[in-house]
């Protein structure tokens, strides 16, 4: 990561900075965690591991290999998917089970929190499934 001056931006590596001020709504996430483990950018793999939320209830994004869409719901502070539709490229083993755990986590959603930059998605039982971060393209 490199740091800039005593402002609440970083760029990350892959060029993409991440913004201070977060609505959950129109903000390109960036999945960093899912299910206590670090989302890493693979070998052959083209696409960040990212959620957009738009009004009226759709989301789309990206597993790191194949592009998904769908509806979400959202009340207060809770949170759930459905109708997802994926496309079905085929890429790496690596990169296939990283689609499997995000979709699975995905599908569990309950409830959600954002902190700063930070998107925290979590199951009924209010366990954390994944961790998210803001990014806008320069």
């Amino acid at each position: 990561m490199l740091f800039t001056g005593c402002s609440d931006q970083y760029v990350a590596p892959s060029g993409k900075t991440a913004v201070s001020k977060t609505a959950l709504l129109h903000t390109s996430w960036r999945v960093t965690v899912i299910n206590g483990s670090r989302v890493v950018f693979r070998p052959g793999q083209k696409l960040d591991v990212s959620l957009v939320f738009s009004k009226g209830g759709q989301f789309s994004g990206t597993t790191g290999c194949n592009y998904l869409n769908g509806s979400y719901a959202l009340k207060k502070e809770r949170l759930s998917f459905s109708s997802l539709a994926i496309t079905r490229m085929a890429c790496s083993p690596q990169l296939m089970a990283q689609e499997r755990e995000y979709l699975g986590a995905i599908r569990k959603v309950s409830s959600y929190a954002i902190s700063g930059n930070s998107l925290k998605l979590f199951n009924a039982e209010g366990g954390k499934l994944m961790e998210l971060i803001a990014v806008t393209f320069p």
